[in-house]
């Protein structure tokens, strides 16, 4: 059977299909051991922070100097620079539209992140917050009091805006210590095929604006 035209067309679509596949997002923790930021590309991972010591540039040998040439005779003074045209006046960048045109971009914005919010995909959020009582036993029991009713209030609110593979979050209470300790970590990842339709339906509508305000001049 001969290659055809068709066959190729095939080919790029299932290469294209599978690169919109890959997954893409960050990986972020926060301990004892100060923040730690990754970025994923499939199974790669790209640390961020801390950044990795660059390793020191080894030193260049030095050129062995050339007979030197005898030292030119000084140049002329330059005759004295001419006083400068007054600079004209820059123009203010003005956002399309007015306060309508900015309450359209909002609306934008506002309706990206709300696509957003059910393709991102969160694959682990903890947060591990210990409060220390050893101080005011007393006033620690409120605080973590007030950590569990927070918790109560925002977890529908996570679980409405995210799909959220394995959650862990709670406080705890430590007479022993006497400060508190936060150890937080968060995972989310997106296809880069979903990240791109979200960018290029944004971006149409971000034109269409643009249009529209050409045309009301």
């Amino acid at each position: 059977m001969s290659w055809t035209w068709w066959m190729t067309v095939l080919v790029i679509l299932a290469v294209l299909v599978l690169i919109g596949c890959i997954p893409v997002g960050v990986d972020a923790a926060y301990g004892e051991g100060g923040v730690l930021l990754s970025a994923k590309i499939g199974f790669f991972r790209l640390q961020i922070l801390p950044a990795k010591p660059k390793k020191p540039k080894k030193p260049k040998k030095a050129k062995k100097s050339k007979q030197q040439k005898p030292a030119a005779s000084p140049a002329p003074s330059a005759a004295p620079d001419t006083p400068a045209a007054e600079a004209a006046p820059q123009k203010k960048l003005a956002l399309p539209g007015g306060l309508n045109g900015i309450l359209r971009l909002v609306n934008l914005a506002l309706s990206t992140l709300g696509d957003l919010r059910r393709k991102l995909r969160v694959e682990e959020l903890t947060l591990h917050v210990c409060i220390g009582g050893s101080d005011d036993p007393a006033a620690a029991a409120m605080r973590y009091g007030r950590a569990w009713a927070a918790i109560g209030a925002i977890t529908p609110a996570l679980d409405r805006l995210f799909v959220i593979k394995k959650r862990d979050i709670q406080p705890a209470l430590d007479y022993n210590e006497t400060s508190m300790k936060v150890d937080a970590r968060l995972i989310t990842t997106i296809t880069i095929g979903r990240s791109l339709a979200l960018a290029l339906h944004a971006g149409v509508r971000f034109l269409k604006i643009l249009n529209q305000r050409k045309k009301a001049v």
